[in-house]
């Protein structure tokens, strides 16, 4: 049974009633997570959202979505009386917030979090090892999620992403459990996908007028005939370790989606962003273990149903 309730611009909480049909999408970076809910709803009770600013989601007693209302109606049709709510995950504060034109010349990992995420009300967890950055520049109109992003992936190669509590992570995902799923575990289409194009083979990073090359490959992709080289220009001043990264940050980011599989399963939950998920389907070439990029969970006349889409454990999500 899933359980629904907003908070109120005052500090209060609603609780919603019954829901009838819902749909939860999880994932990193953008388009953000995202809820639609539709209630049973009573008349004369119109305007009673009207201060709804959060929403909070509980399945069997755990809390699966935490995120910012956006739109709700109630509407009256054939189909009764019901309210619709929608919304986004808790990087929509982010998102929406337009940072203000700064230059570091030592930015950390305390800097992006006491500037760019808690004045939203946003927790952070994580992110310890994310290094130092000489010279890091916030540029006029750039989103607050468009700082942390740039930060944490282009010089730490970790994705954020929010959890169900809408904490913003920090950490690269972990490689703890895996959830298996079998040719009996409900499983009502599959999509098998490899896409070649926008993957690099090559990387060189260069300074602006000095000598001093870095170049980083992708063999696997070199082996399967890839040829695709990309020529990146730095500052002179960037060091040999910062141009490593740089290279390396290229690579990852351009083979993020080269292999996908969408997977639909019965059952709510199967798995979130982040987790291994290894597939065993019968007469399968593609069997192995993945990693999970998207999870969309459905409920409706069919019934519960969780679709996956996984790609490489090793690629950034």
């Amino acid at each position: 049974m899933i359980k629904c309730w907003v908070g109120l611009g005052d500090g209060g909480e609603l609780e919603l009633p019954t829901a009838v049909s819902w749909k939860f999408c999880y994932g990193t970076d953008t388009p953000c997570d995202s809820f639609f809910v539709r209630c049973l709803w009573e008349r004369g009770q119109e305007r009673a959202l009207s201060a709804a600013c959060r929403f909070f989601a509980q399945w069997e007693g755990e809390r699966v979505f935490t995120g910012v209302v956006d739109e709700f109606a109630v509407i009256c049709g054939k189909d009764g009386l019901y309210l619709e709510l929608s919304g986004r995950g808790m990087a929509a504060l982010l998102l929406d917030n337009e940072a203000m034109p700064a230059e570091y010349q030592r930015c950390t990992r305390a800097d992006i979090v006491a500037g760019h995420v808690a004045p939203y009300g946003v927790e952070a967890a994580g992110g310890e090892r994310l290094p130092a950055v000489s010279g890091f520049t916030v540029a006029s109109g750039e989103s607050e999620w468009s700082v942390v992003r740039r930060y944490a992936c282009y010089y730490g190669g970790v994705v954020p992403r929010f959890d169900r509590r809408g904490r913003l992570l920090l950490d690269p995902p972990g490689d703890g459990g895996e959830l298996r799923i079998r040719e009996g575990d409900g499983v009502t289409g599959w999509e098998y996908r490899e896409e070649r194009h926008g993957v690099l083979s090559q990387v060189a990073v260069r300074r602006r007028t000095t000598w001093g090359t870095q170049w980083v490959s992708d063999p696997a992709f070199l082996a399967q005939g890839g040829r695709a080289r990309r020529v990146v220009t730095v500052p002179n001043t960037t060091g040999t370790a910062a141009m490593r990264y740089t290279a390396d940050y290229q690579l990852r980011a351009a083979r993020r989606e080269r292999v996908r599989m969408r997977l639909t399963a019965a059952g709510a939950f199967l798995a979130w962003p982040g987790e291994l998920v290894r597939v065993e389907l019968r007469d399968f070439g593609a069997n192995g273990l993945f990693r999970a990029a998207q999870t969309e969970v459905c409920c409706g006349g069919g019934g519960v149903a969780t679709t996956l889409v996984l790609g490489d454990v090793d690629s950034m999500i």
